[in-house]
């Protein structure tokens, strides 16, 4: 029987020859949709935060990376002279920050998944739970930086700050949230969602207990 160092060690070595077949396969495809991805991420997120302010986008345009999104304030607003005044702004999000860290990710969920023994429909099921939960960690990054961008832009408007200023908003939080968000949920996340996918699979291995009843002696 071989000794414990020598079992994980083999076991490490096993994840990362995965690991990097994973990488291998999926960084090409991944070059190929990222920027498809990105801009559904940031259309998404930006609509959900324009319909919790009442804007309505009036235009989008695509510069590279990045999405421009042209926004019109969708409820009336007065001026103390009682002239209805529209408010036009330009909010531009660009997604890349967020999702780089993708395609390693991924790699590592495959390698976890493909290097312990549990029923394939149970990793199958594991590895689209796992994916879900990357996708709504990045629509959350990219929905709080839309609100801080959305708050930044009011710094130059005073028509906009007042339009803001209609609804609760703790600044500090908002900001504060956004740069730890977009400053490390996407340097940390193939790290988070690889313990959550090894935890999973440790759990998997575990006997589940038996439900038989034990016969009364005689």
């Amino acid at each position: 029987m071989l000794p414990m160092k020598t079992l994980l060690r083999n076991k490490i070595l096993v994840i990362f020859l995965y690991f990097l077949g994973s990488f291998a396969l999926i960084l090409p495809l991944w070059l190929h949709i990222n920027t498809a991805y990105n801009h559904t991420l940031s259309n998404i997120a930006f609509h959900l935060a324009a319909l919790k302010y009442e804007f309505h986008i009036t235009k989008t345009d695509i510069h590279g990376k990045e999405i421009v999104f042209h926004i019109q304030n969708s409820t009336p607003i007065k001026d103390f002279r009682e002239r209805e005044r529209i408010i036009n702004a330009n909010i531009t999000l660009d997604a890349a920050s967020v999702t780089f860290n993708v395609p390693m990710t991924l790699a590592l969920l495959l390698s976890l998944a493909l290097s312990f023994q549990a029923p394939r429909r149970h990793k199958i099921a594991l590895v689209a739970k796992s994916m879900l939960l990357l996708f709504l960690l990045h629509l959350l990054t990219l929905y709080i930086i839309a609100l801080s961008t959305l708050i930044q832009s009011s710094d130059n408007s005073a028509l906009m700050h007042f339009y803001l200023n209609r609804f609760y908003l703790p600044q500090e939080f908002i900001f504060n949230f956004a740069s730890m968000l977009n400053g490390y949920a996407a340097r940390f996340e193939p790290f988070l969602l690889g313990i959550f996918v090894w935890w999973m699979l440790q759990n998997m291995k575990k006997p589940l207990p038996s439900t038989t009843t034990p016969l009364p002696k005689l």
